[in-house]
């Protein structure tokens, strides 16, 4: 029997029901499981004197644009976008360029001529549900189909991990056209995303061993996490369902606000003990002493219960987090204009919210009417996306909040699009590749590849909105700039130190080859961060020790040099900082070649 033509849509559209139907439910198993074990070892802490510390400046001269009123646009015929948002604060100048829920008269999104319609979606499966809804539709022969969702937004560290889950079934199922890719990014987290626990560790990192950590896996908050743990030789349990004492072990949950909650409410389960990876027989109830989220849940943590500070956040990893808008490519190949159109009215929304107060505080009307956070107002979220210290429900300080909103130099700048600047070389770059290798490396069952960068990040939109805007004599505002601080002047924390094996020829400051594989790593870790960098140059006993002195310094100047080079904008001058110590500082013993070979290093020591 042959099918008519609405036979055979009416199947296309039944099949992609179930696949939508059985992705649904494969990406929420992908969610919730994860498998393996592997201990993460990175940079471990010492106290360091003198380092320079760096701060960010964010500014822009952007003229007043006014403010969007409340009442919807009518916009008759105007293309219509629907976007799925998580509650975060990165998002500040998008919300002020929509306007409200629906895009409203006035609006900076009304004078692209779209209509834009925001929903809060907190829930991960939900988002990735949501895109191969509308990927399916597409496939099913609907240029515009009316179910799913354009445009997510999440932090761009975990993107590697939401993508590789999400385009193996969107691929799989439709095509490599419908996979899921990055336009552009909203803003960044500077403080809002965190790991909370007890003040012990933050006093003590060692004291998280034994810990159990609530938070969505394989995402930005849980990078926090590790990246800290990383830093201080901690190690990690990926499997959800033991509990290792030697370890930080994880309660996965659906969203950030859920891990919030099971902290509230004292959450406990009894799981089965593990020693070095094997299980012990005996079985411990262990409850929640510790969170990886954002606002609001750090304030829900902070007024319901109290009790856990801020141990480090992305305040300390201030280039860690990006925001990153995701829709289908195909879409957005096939709506290229209206694409450029709605991300050129929200970075125009970001120069608004950084160059203005009252559009700030326009932005966070909106967030809450969005949002609809329960006990939150406006000013609400004003307040916690400037970030504020203030008393928990136990009387501890507790550090809340601070996001930054980006406009089109800020883009630029993180995809490498501005001058001085290559998208090889770009931190988004950097920020994807470091942890998508760290969730690879902690759930190689799960996530066992990210996609290649390329692949999934376009930034054709961005360029051309560039040079559209650069053509009309107008700016795209000013980036944030980052200075640092004499050389004078104390650190109140250390972030990090770690010894790095790069390999010279013998007596030769000369980059190899296999040098400069190992500086590509050591300059991805450094992108993902603005701290300053001290690079400390070491030899072994052989031979002369002036000699060594000289070599030593030769050694590090070039990877000074070398990192400089292959970015001057995210290694601007101030930021890295040479000592020579020839072998006067040997971490192992000299009478053997194993300890020689250990002693002829570069350290690394980042802080704040």
């Amino acid at each position: 029997m042959r099918l008519t033509s609405t036979g055979q849509k009416t199947v296309r559209v039944l099949g992609g029901l179930v696949v939508v139907l059985l992705i649904g439910l494969g990406l929420r198993y992908m969610a919730k499981n994860g498998f393996g074990k592997k201990i993460l070892s990175s940079f471990v802490p010492d106290k360091v004197e003198g380092l320079d510390a760096a701060t960010e400046k964010s500014q822009s001269n952007a003229a007043f644009a006014g403010l969007p009123s409340d009442k919807p646009a009518a916009l008759p015929g105007a293309p219509e976008v629907r976007v799925n948002f998580w509650a975060w604060n990165s998002q500040m100048g998008c919300m002020l360029a929509n306007g409200g829920p629906v895009t409203t008269e006035g609006s900076l999104m009304a004078k692209q001529g779209v209509k834009v319609f925001i929903s809060r979606q907190d829930d991960n499966s939900q988002l990735m549900a949501q895109l191969t809804k509308l990927a399916a539709g597409m496939h099913a022969g609907q240029a515009q189909p009316r179910d799913g969702i354009h445009f997510i937004g999440i932090m761009g560290d975990g993107a590697g991990a939401f993508l590789s889950a999400l385009n193996s079934q969107l691929t799989a199922s439709f095509g490599p056209e419908y996979r899921a890719e990055v336009v552009g990014s909203c803003g960044y987290s500077r403080g809002e995303d965190k790991l909370m626990g007890p003040q012990k560790w933050r006093d003590n990192p060692q004291s998280m061993r034994g810990a159990l950590v609530a938070g969505v896996l394989r995402d930005g908050d849980w990078n926090i996490a590790q990246r800290f743990m990383g830093d201080n030789n901690i190690p990690n349990n990926p499997d959800e369902r033991t509990w290792d004492a030697d370890a930080v072990n994880w309660v996965n949950t659906s969203s950030y606000t859920d891990a919030a909650e099971k902290y509230v409410s004292n959450y406990c389960e009894d799981r089965p003990v593990v020693a070095k990876g094997k299980r012990t027989g005996e079985t411990k109830r262990v409850c929640v002493d510790g969170i990886v989220t954002w606002t609001p849940a750090d304030v829900t943590a902070a007024r319901e219960r109290g009790g856990i500070v801020s141990v480090v956040s992305t305040k300390e990893y201030s280039s860690q987090m990006p925001h990153v808008l995701i829709g289908i490519h195909k879409w957005n190949q096939d709506n290229r204009a209206t694409v450029e159109k709605v991300l050129q009215a929200f970075l125009e929304g970001g120069d608004q919210v950084l160059a203005h107060p009252q559009a700030l505080t326009r932005a966070a009307e909106i967030s809450q009417e969005i949002y609809q956070e329960s006990g939150a107002d406006a000013a609400y979220w004003e307040r916690y996306y400037k970030g504020v210290t203030e008393p928990d429900k136990q009387g501890l300080q507790v550090e809340l909040g601070g996001s930054k909103a980006n406009n089109l130099a800020d883009n630029l700048q993180l995809f490498g699009l501005a001058s001085g600047t290559t998208p090889e070389t770009s931190r988004m770059r950097a920020t994807y590749t470091v942890f998508g290798k760290l969730v690879t490396q902690q759930y190689p069952d799960l996530v066992p590849s990210i996609p290649a960068y390329d692949s999934v990040f376009d930034v054709s939109y961005l360029r051309a909105i560039s040079q559209r805007v650069s053509s009309s004599g107008a700016t795209g505002g000013q980036a944030e700039t980052t200075s640092y601080g004499s050389a004078s002047t104390p650190v109140t924390r250390v972030v990090g130190r770690r010894n790095y094996q790069i390999t010279f020829r013998t007596g030769s400051a000369d980059v190899t080859p296999e040098t400069e594989k190992q500086l590509q790593e050591l300059f991805d870790v450094l992108s993902i961060n603005s701290l300053a960098v001290e690079v400390h140059g070491h030899t072994d006993n052989v031979g002369d020790a002036t000699a060594n002195q000289q070599l030593s310094e030769d050694r590090a100047m070039a990877v000074k040099q070398w990192l400089e080079r292959r970015s001057a904008s995210t290694f601007p001058q101030g930021r890295l900082r040479v000592f020579a110590h020839g072998s006067t500082q040997p971490v192992e013993s000299n009478r053997t070649e194993t300890g020689r070979a250990a002693n002829r290093r570069v350290e690394i020591v980042i802080g704040s």
